[in-house]
């Protein structure tokens, strides 16, 4: 049992907490972002506040209307009531649209759920063994696609596919053919020394540590085919929970 924060409450998480109607759970609307804490401090929790604001704009058109300020205190507070022992946490916020009057009409009242659950050491992942996934194709050029949405059931069936291949994570592909991201990451390859990554249109999520290295280090924006992945002298994924990650790719 663990206390989350729901609609400005702190409560257990031992009974029925959503409504069956709300729009997250039938329709699947709405946003959710997953940020690393390390030693009780949360890592670059302004930018997932701003990405929690941005996104659900974007995919839900409405402002769940708390401040940094507030978000930043529930973060602590579910911390401190929960009394991790645990060096690494992981703190998810899931903003849905809450329950509307008929399917697909305008939020106006969203669900705001914040959790905290224990989170693997990042130095302890291993590195991936990646299948090229072509089947289920990201969108190139979609601004939905930047945003961190409920629906992953196209990482769900390409991860799947993978693992029938013989890898443990796949690479997806964009509807232009050029590669895009992983189920949950964004990519990187080495091309003599220099990273390169696929820019925010050709379908990609606007990670937070895809934005940190991009800012840090040398890193150019291309579009990248498989061929080109397939030549290149490093592949990595990325994101708040692997930092980079190591890619084997699967032939």
């Amino acid at each position: 049992m663990s206390i989350i924060f729901l609609n400005g409450d702190y409560v257990e998480d031992s009974s029925p907490l959503i409504s069956h109607r709300d729009s997250g759970f039938t329709t699947g609307i709405g946003i959710f972002d997953s940020m690393l804490v390390k030693g009780k401090t949360p890592i670059h929790i302004e930018e997932h506040y701003e990405r929690i604001i941005h996104d659900s704009k974007t995919v839900i058109g409405i402002n769940p209307y708390f401040s940094y300020e507030k978000f930043e205190e529930i973060c602590y507070t579910l911390l401190e009531k929960n009394n991790f022992k645990e060096s690494y946490v992981r703190i998810r916020t899931t903003i849905t649209g809450g329950i509307v009057k008929a399917p697909l009409h305008p939020a106006h009242t969203p669900t705001i759920l914040i959790d905290a659950q224990t989170s693997t050491n990042p130095d302890n992942i291993k590195p991936a063994n990646c299948v090229v996934v072509t089947d289920f194709p990201r969108i190139a050029g979609c601004v939905l696609e930047n945003c961190k949405r409920l629906d992953y059931s196209r990482s769900y069936a390409a991860r799947r596919q993978a693992e029938r291949l013989g890898g443990d994570e796949a690479i997806l592909i964009n509807t232009d053919g050029n590669i895009a991201c992983g189920t949950t990451s964004n990519i990187f390859i080495e091309e003599s020394a220099t990273l390169i990554t696929p820019p925010l249109t050709d379908g990609v999520l606007a990670g937070i540590t895809r934005r940190k290295i991009t800012e840090e280090r040398e890193v150019r924006e291309e579009s990248i085919s498989i061929k080109r992945l397939q030549s290149a002298s490093k592949v990595y994924l990325t994101n708040s929970f692997v930092g980079l990650r190591d890619v084997t790719l699967v032939k």
